[in-house]
């Protein structure tokens, strides 16, 4: 991207000489600015119309890059709505099965614990009887003499 100037180093050191600056000043002022234009890099407008050209390509390029990360996200996206929906369906299926299991579960446990409760209710009673009979039965016996 350089370009070569042309530089007329007797013109400039006699416009020097006009300006009151002394001739070997002059010289090494106009050798300094030869050497300044030769070492440097200067970009022509055809470098810059390149850079751009380059530039406007890229950029192209990575806008069709975000679209096409950003169409993948959005699909991502939808996927994992349907997995969310998915995945909740099959919760309320197995909390349902789950539901169902537990009243089962409850509902023998119930009738069992009522059995067992009407099993000890009858034992009491029968115990009261015959505790009651014992009773009945001691006290007769005193009162009867003999």
């Amino acid at each position: 991207m350089g370009i070569t100037l042309t530089f007329d180093t007797l013109q400039f050191v006699q416009r020097l000489k006009k300006a009151g600056i002394k001739e070997t000043e002059a010289e090494a002022i106009a050798e300094a600015v030869r050497d300044v234009q030769t070492n440097s890099d200067v970009a022509t407008k055809r470098d810059l119309a390149e850079v751009t050209a380059k530039l406007e390509t890229s950029d192209a390029a990575t806008q069709h890059d975000l679209a096409e990360v950003k169409a993948k996200l959005e699909t991502s996206d939808l996927a994992t709505k349907r997995d969310l929906t998915e995945l909740k369906a099959e919760l309320k299926h197995d909390l349902a099965g789950l539901g169902a299991e537990l009243r089962a579960e409850f509902k023998s446990g119930l009738a069992e614990t009522k059995a067992e409760l009407i099993k000890w209710g009858v034992t009491i009673v029968v115990a009261v009887g015959v505790l009651q009979t014992s009773i009945i039965t001691a006290l007769i016996m005193r009162l009867i003499p003999g």
